[in-house]
């Protein structure tokens, strides 16, 4: 005859569970631990840039670059001093 404490239902259900190898989730479409694939192109590109799309890049670095220059920096007027 042991001494031994008998043990309590919640660790007998631990200790059943950790007994067993046992996935808590299922590697499959549209549950948790899955990974969706990744999304398919639109469009495949056919080459380089067209020429009107090299135009629309050249201005749009044009203002990153220039923009500032011709910006309204106070648009409240705070800084307007009368001569």
């Amino acid at each position: 005859m042991t001494d031994r404490p008998k043990p309590s239902t919640e660790q007998s259900v631990i200790s059943q569970h950790q007994n067993q190898q046992h996935r808590f989730y299922r590697p499959g479409h549209g549950v948790f631990g899955h990974l969706p694939d990744p999304p398919k192109r639109v469009f495949e590109s056919q080459g380089g840039l067209t020429p009107e799309n090299a135009q629309r890049v050249h201005l749009i670095n044009a203002f990153r670059r220039y923009g500032y220059l011709e910006a309204q920096l106070d648009p409240l007027g705070l800084r307007n001093v009368e001569k």
